[in-house]
């Protein structure tokens, strides 16, 4: 996998003849999903947006994240500012920002004391989260042709409620996170 990605990122840097299109009236879909630093969590983003001036995109977003303790699903809407720099490869670094409404349903495993017996036992807790979060990001997209890129960007996540998984198995108001993704444009 890590040979294919590397193939396509210099597939791109060679490949400068493709004029980027980031100008108004340009559409795109987004497919990504993220490396969790601080969860061993899953998470899937799908994204449609619409370029209503050149270089600024606004859009919705569409997530679903899984891990063993938590399934969560969120939408709303998104903001994207792609830089114009004249380089000779075909990179655009980009900065966004995105506003969720998210469900979460959170299963935690604990051990608890047999009142019986006093031996140890293992209790399942179930508890179920609505917040908002506000998610800001940066990174840069790699164009393989003028309408296809692949992108990586750091994101930093906030929200009203515990909803992002920890890897100590207990939930948080915070997380960060590198997300990998593919961009089309047309």
């Amino acid at each position: 996998m890590k040979k294919y990605l590397v193939m396509a990122l210099i597939a791109g840097w060679v490949s400068s003849s493709y004029a980027v299109r980031l100008g108004e009236g340009t559409q795109a879909l987004d497919l990504s999903g993220n490396a969790d630093f601080t969860s061993a969590s899953e998470t899937l983003n799908v994204g449609y947006g619409y370029f209503i001036r050149d270089y600024l995109e606004v859009g919705g977003l569409f997530n679903i994240a899984h891990s063993d303790a938590l399934t969560a699903f969120a939408f709303g809407p998104k903001a994207e500012y792609n830089f114009e720099l004249d380089l000779p490869v075909n990179v655009v670094p980009f900065v966004g920002a995105n506003v969720l409404f998210q469900h979460t349903k959170i299963s935690l495993d604990t051990v608890g004391t047999d009142a019986e017996s006093g031996l140890p036992v293992a209790v399942t807790a179930h508890d179920t989260h609505n917040a908002l979060s506000a998610t800001l990001y940066g990174g840069a997209k790699f164009f393989i042709t003028d309408a296809f890129a692949i992108s990586a960007d750091l994101a930093l996540s906030a929200a009203t409620s515990d909803v992002y998984p920890k890897r100590n198995h207990d939930v948080g108001q915070t997380d960060a996170r590198l997300e990998l993704g593919l961009r089309y444009y047309f």
